[in-house]
């Protein structure tokens, strides 16, 4: 939601990446794909290639702070090596032209497993805190919109029963799925 916002703000395309969509069980095809993902992004300018911790399929290494996290793991396969300095290479911006605006944003719930290289290409780092009562109560509005709702549903009633939800948690479906599960 962070990041469609900026890009909103922005008047910029977003490239949302799945690091299972880059993973590939052949040598060099993730490094083509990253390599796609910049030229696409270069094209599409000005762009938001954004790198969500949420992307988890299967995998630990599908997840930003796990595809640039800290280089001296000695469990990490070679080919994730590869990746990583693919993607910092393209990041560092030594394929793409200066008239060419690509931001890369990323996402974690680990910022401190991340490799130093990365945190030195990430030069504004933001803490978002868990949304308060009122928020919640505006992001189920905003997720709610498009429902049928009757007409004295308590979105703040709602929002008050959800304290430590983050905003992906208000999402209908999930908070749908919690609540049957419970019930």
């Amino acid at each position: 939601m962070l990041a469609k916002a900026v890009a909103t703000e922005a008047g910029a395309n977003v490239i949302n990446i799945s690091m299972s969509s880059i993973h590939s069980k052949w040598s060099g095809e993730g490094e083509k794909c990253i390599k796609a993902i910049f030229s696409l992004a270069s094209k599409i300018a000005p762009s938001i290639i954004f790198v969500d911790e949420s992307s988890v399929c299967l995998c630990s290494f599908l997840k930003v702070d796990s595809m640039l996290g800290r280089r001296e793991n000695p469990e990490e396969h070679q080919a994730m090596c590869r990746l990583k300095n693919e993607f910092m290479l393209n990041w560092d911006g030594l394929r793409t032209k200066d008239t060419e605006r690509v931001l890369v944003l990323a996402a974690t719930n680990r910022p401190f497993d991340l490799d130093e290289a990365v945190i030195r290409r990430l030069p504004h780092r933001w803490m978002v805190n868990l949304p308060d009562a009122p928020n919640r109560a505006k992001i189920l509005k905003v997720t709610l919109t498009k429902e049928d709702l009757v007409q004295d549903v308590d979105l703040e009633s709602f929002a008050s029963m959800t304290d430590g939800y983050s905003g992906s948690d208000l999402m209908v479906e999930s908070l749908c799925n919690r609540y049957i599960s419970t019930h």
